[in-house]
């Protein structure tokens, strides 16, 4: 079935909602935060001239309850009405300033980023760190929050915040919003951060079952001048981080033993050299893709290979540093990022 296209006529947009008095009014107030403080560098200790803090929703159907409670003491004279109402407002009041409290002096340090694919969240990592016990602390970027949790006494949180990404190259998280609504839920007192972090986001790489690479990055790789061969086992040795895990004893491992990975001699495959030049397509994104799962596939087959983009070369190596390293080249491809 033919599927005919929108003439102009008939193309439909959608419809672009203005910004209302509240998004406006929000934008003010996160400039005028901005100005107040600055950028900020590494870890950031929460003052008390940082901290803001607003009634909940509940604490506005609290407020006009109270207010209620008052009016009908007074009108009917119950002077018990009167005293509950007053006791219940001094713990709201209580309440204010415990929960502005539980913010000052919290210490809030970058911890480090996750590179995601093109489509998955960066995850931007942070550690909270106090001088006494703190509750219910969340982050917030955007539209995504971290769940609630605590500080213990002298000790830390670690906790993130997760950014969408759509496409290849950097995402920056340029506002971190800390908040806190302990103990009652009445009020919400809150900080904005300026960390000014960025992650790499690597090319989502190309459906499985793609065409592989090309003989010549195969026959072009054999350099070493070691011959294909079957492999030896060779013997046990400690697990390092970026091992492939299909070197892992899983068997002795199960057996209640350490963890330990097998070593060959003798390697059955030559390293490969991945020349995005050789890379069949035209458009430089779908070529990033393939490149990509390339990559990917070589690293879970546990083989040794590297890229060449144009000039820029990275040797054949292995493990999950080496595939990083390669992905991140690829992410800042022509987009004036480092190479």
């Amino acid at each position: 079935m033919a599927v005919v296209p929108d003439t102009p006529s008939r193309a439909r947009t959608a419809p672009v909602r203005p910004p209302g008095w509240r998004d406006r009014l929000n934008e003010r107030a996160i400039g005028w935060a901005r100005r107040r403080h600055g950028d900020d560098t590494g870890a950031v200790t929460i003052t008390r001239r940082r901290v803001y803090i607003l009634p909940t929703g509940l604490g506005v159907a609290y407020a006009l309850m109270l207010f209620a409670m008052l009016l009908g003491g007074l009108n009917y004279g119950n002077n018990l009405a009167l005293v509950l109402t007053f006791l219940l407002a001094g713990g709201a009041w209580v309440a204010m300033h415990e929960c502005h409290r539980n913010l000052v002096g919290v210490t809030v340090a970058p911890a480090g980023t996750r590179a995601p694919f093109a489509g998955d969240p960066a995850e931007f990592g942070f550690r909270l760190t106090a001088d006494r016990p703190r509750h219910d602390l969340l982050l917030r970027a955007g539209d995504y929050a971290s769940p609630a949790a605590g500080i213990p006494a002298d000790g830390d949180l670690a906790t993130h915040v997760q950014v969408p990404t759509e496409r290849r190259g950097r995402v920056k998280l340029a506002r971190l919003r800390v908040e806190s609504t302990f103990p009652l839920g009445l009020f919400t007192a809150w900080t904005w951060i300026h960390p000014e972090l960025a992650a790499v986001v690597y090319p989502r790489p190309a459906p499985r079952g793609v065409e592989g690479p090309p003989p010549a990055a195969e026959a072009g790789a054999a350099q070493d001048g070691r011959a294909r061969g079957e492999e030896d086992f060779d013997g046990l040795r400690e697990f390092r981080e970026g091992d492939p895990p299909r070197r892992i004893a899983w068997k002795a491992y199960a057996r209640g033993g350490a963890l330990v990975v097998k070593e060959y001699v003798g390697s059955a495959r030559t390293p490969v050299t991945f020349d995005l030049d050789t890379v069949p397509g035209r458009d430089l994104e779908a070529r990033l893709q393939r490149l990509a799962r390339w990559i990917v596939d070589a690293e879970e087959r546990g083989d040794r290979y590297g890229i060449r983009l144009g000039s820029v070369v990275v040797p054949a190596g292995s493990g999950l540093p080496h595939r990083n390293q390669c992905l991140a080249r690829l992410a800042t491809y022509r987009l004036g990022g480092p190479t």
